[in-house]
């Protein structure tokens, strides 16, 4: 079956994107990676996972882009992505995760912040009665036992 130049073209670009979507979702993997080292188990599943999805899409893409065909084209477009992707901005992001990671938990606590010191005077006040409600069950029952 021969394609023309620009059902070609089309392929091409879409095959660019498919590698764009897999170095995101590469990139993402490596950020939590860097935030939470993990295991050696748990290491390879993840990688184990990442090449599952990235077989699956390129399977998917091939059945409705290019009736099930492998084009070297395409591959290769795939590859210049994810390489061009991952090796710049995804080393971007890599790097700046930890401060990403500050901002988002200095966000979090500026929002949470008065949502917590209310509970913390309502958890307060109710361990203070409690502590008067057991002071006086202590002293009845030493006045009951006498």
């Amino acid at each position: 079956m021969q394609l023309t130049l620009y059902e070609q073209t089309v392929i091409f670009l879409r095959s660019f994107a498919l590698g764009a979507v897999l170095a995101g979702i590469y990139t993402i993997i490596a950020v939590l990676r860097t935030l939470s080292p993990p295991g050696k188990w748990l290491l390879f599943f993840t990688d184990i996972l990442f090449m599952l999805i990235a077989a699956f899409l390129n399977f998917m893409f091939a059945l409705s882009c290019t009736n099930g065909m492998i084009r070297g084209y395409s591959l290769a477009a795939q590859l210049i992505a994810f390489c061009a992707l991952y090796l710049t901005v995804g080393r971007l992001i890599k790097k700046s995760s930890f401060l990403i990671r500050n901002i988002l938990q200095k966000t979090w606590q500026r929002i949470t912040l008065p949502v917590r010191s209310v509970c913390r005077r309502i958890f307060s006040s109710v361990l203070i009665k409690c502590k008067k409600v057991l002071k006086k069950l202590k002293k009845n029952k030493i006045s009951l036992e006498k």
